[in-house]
């Protein structure tokens, strides 16, 4: 477990690598937020394994503007099976489809470890 300072503006917190993830689910930190290493370095924390996800908000998002109907959005995300179940249901005629754009847009759907969205 890797111990981290977190720049934030006005203060530091010194947190483990399972803090930082908590710190992302509560939605505390960004993707873009600044962290220092033991040896200095700076970095990201969408850099940091395990702390956001792999996947991009953007390309879900637009995945799910352009495609979502058929399930590819959830297929990106991971969540195979609920694609599979947008897919033969059309997005649930569109309205899945909808609450699906709305819920990435708002940063409140997850990929399917449960980390957040970069």
């Amino acid at each position: 477990m890797s111990n981290w300072t977190l720049k934030l503006p006005g203060s530091e917190h010194k947190l483990t690598t399972e803090e930082l993830k908590t710190w992302a689910r509560a939605g505390k930190i960004a993707g873009d937020s600044i962290v220092v290493d033991a040896n200095g370095e700076q970095w990201n924390a969408k850099q940091i394994p395990g702390v956001f996800s792999n996947r991009d908000w953007l390309v879900a998002l637009v995945l799910s503007v352009i495609v979502g109907t058929l399930g590819v959005d959830r297929f990106y995300l991971g969540k195979i099976g609920t694609g599979i179940l947008k897919l033969i249901t059309f997005g649930a005629l569109g309205v899945w489809t909808i609450i699906d754009i709305i819920l990435i847009a708002i940063k409140k759907l997850d990929d399917k470890e449960g980390l957040k969205l970069a």
